[in-house]
Parts: C-alpha cells; structure tokens; sequence
C-alpha cells in the first residue's frame, strides 16, 4: 500500500472522531520529494476543533501521522506537514493598471 493511502486512512476516522460534521471532513495525501503534505478540510464550525487551544489538536496529529509514517515506512525520511484548507481565505490576484 503507498504512504499517502495509508495515511489518509489511518487519520480521517481520528479526525472525524471529534468534530461535530464528520461527514465534511476530508483529508487529502500528496508527496514532494522532502515532504508528505496531508491536507485536511473540514466543516467551517469545526476549523477550531482541528487546530485546537494554541494548536495543540493539530501538532498531537502532525506527531501522531509522524509516528504512524515512521513506524509503517521506515526507511522514508520525508517531513510531515499537516495543512488546513479554508475555502473562505480570498485567493491572491494581480490587478494590473
């Protein structure tokens, strides 16, 4: 099974555990070749459930998908990074005059 499968199953059903919409979560997988960048987007009510008081839910997840890569996929030295994806953040555009 590839990493980004892996990981997107092991961590779903957690995060979906605790927010009040579990069926607007989705997690998404991707990879670079220095990084395993994992994408969450989830209910806008429950933005502040993942990230939790001073971000403390969101690195108790980026800690438990680094123990889960590294105990599955040993030999993969690649970072984790755990995002937040918020569809209401405006989109940067260049205005030209």
């Amino acid at each position: 099974m590839k990493i980004t499968e892996f990981l997107k199953e092991q961590i779903e059903p957690i995060i979906k555990s605790f927010v009040d919409q579990p069926l607007e979560v989705v997690v998404s997988v991707t990879t670079s070749t220095t990084t395993v960048i994992l994408q969450v987007k989830a209910a806008r009510e429950d933005y502040g459930k993942v990230i939790g008081k001073k971000g403390r839910t969101i690195e108790a997840l980026k800690l438990i998908t680094s123990a889960i890569k590294n105990t599955h996929f040993p030999s993969d030295m690649r970072k984790i990074s755990l995002e937040i994806l918020d569809d209401e953040v405006p989109s940067f555009s260049y205005n030209k005059r």
